[in-house]
């Protein structure tokens, strides 16, 4: 008997239901989901994932993403888009002038796309350069070589140097006549050696004109050459944002399908950018404030102010802002607004308020 009356206990509706808040997780309990390939893995399988690299500064409690990007698809952005960001842009560019990186260490940029390139007070002309250690510290050289007007491209380029004497450059019948060969060179010993090269090289041509040394300590203007947009650099720049929305929202949100097109824009890239534009900058500090957002960096989250689209914005060293639409919702429910300024002064992660209500109250807590 008290087996029948436990059993009809059960299937009655006197049922004692527990409810509690659980982590999504694969039907496999030992599986997580990468928000990137949405490859089903094990947690040994994830990395750490800074959601702004590391390569734009070290920061005390920098937000980090656990569990959510997998070491294959971690590695492949090291190798892509984060290395173009680092050593192919101007944002990359501008870390060897606020200190987080040695000037000296200039010459890891990639520079087919950065290039570096100064002038004295006398001279009339641009010309390469790069940045050396002396005993006095960190200092400027003018690269030693040659420049000359470019018959394919209608520009000035130049030749190293150390490339002509490795014999690794093979365009010499580019070279525009017409135009003066320039030599830059910084005594007459290096003089001597870039004459040489040339003869080795029998171009065939008469150098016309010559560019004297620069005596050390002498000012310089100094200008940064730097590619701003191209696909790998606007998917780096994405990534970011998506990063921060995984941060801000959790990884669960962050895989939902209406953020699948934003998702394979950064994995595998397309033909066309619909999803990231350069912006004006936004007014966070106030007009007495502003040379506070030079010495840092801004990422953000906000809902839109058409309620349905998810945009982030992303801003290094005050120097370009883009903003990244991350996905369209029919309709949300959900206030989405968050913002960290990373002060690469005092290294701090410093959180801010919503972008709405107006951006001119948008200040550090």
């Amino acid at each position: 008997m008290k087996k029948q009356k436990k059993q009809k206990q059960l299937g009655g509706t006197n049922r004692e239901i527990l409810v509690r808040p659980m982590r999504l997780v694969h039907p496999n309990s030992d599986l997580i989901t990468c928000i990137y390939c949405e490859g089903s893995k094990r947690v040994g399988e994830f990395d750490r994932e800074h959601v702004l690299p590391e390569a734009f500064g070290k920061f005390k409690d920098a937000p980090v993403l656990h569990d959510t990007v997998c070491k294959d698809c971690n590695q492949y952005f090291r190798n892509t888009v984060d290395n173009r960001l680092a050593r192919g842009s101007l944002q990359g560019a501008v870390r060897y002038f606020r200190g987080i990186k040695p000037l000296r260490r200039f010459r890891d940029v990639d520079q087919k796309r950065v290039k570096l390139s100064a002038r004295a007070p006398s001279q009339p002309t641009l010309r390469q350069a790069e940045f050396v250690g002396t005993p006095e510290g960190e200092g400027l050289a003018f690269t030693p070589g040659i420049s000359y007007q470019s018959i394919s491209s209608n520009t000035e380029q130049f030749i190293s140097l150390e490339t002509l004497e490795r014999g690794g450059w093979k365009k010499s019948d580019d070279i525009d006549r017409q135009h003066p060969v320039i030599l830059s060179y910084s005594d007459a010993h290096v003089l001597e050696r870039i004459q040489q090269a040339l003869a080795q090289l029998k171009l065939g041509v008469e150098i016309l004109d010559t560019i004297d040394k620069t005596e050390a300590g002498q000012r310089v203007l100094v200008v940064v050459d730097a590619v701003i947009e191209d696909l790998l650099l606007y998917r780096a720049i994405a990534k970011i944002a998506f990063n921060y929305l995984a941060y801000t929202m959790g990884r669960d949100f962050a895989l939902r399908p209406i953020f699948d097109r934003i998702r394979a824009f950064i994995r595998q890239g397309s033909s066309s950018n619909t999803f990231v534009r350069k912006r004006s900058p936004i007014n966070i500090f106030g007009d007495r404030e502003e040379a506070a957002r030079r010495r840092g960096h801004i990422i953000a989250l906000e809902l839109a102010a058409d309620g349905t689209t998810v945009v982030g914005f992303v801003e290094f060293f005050g120097v370009i802002t883009y903003s990244v639409t991350l996905g369209m919702f029919g309709q949300l429910a959900i206030p989405i607004s968050s913002g960290h300024y990373f002060d690469i002064v005092s290294t701090k992660v410093i959180p801010m308020d919503a972008i709405r209500p107006p951006p001119d109250l948008w200040i550090p807590r």
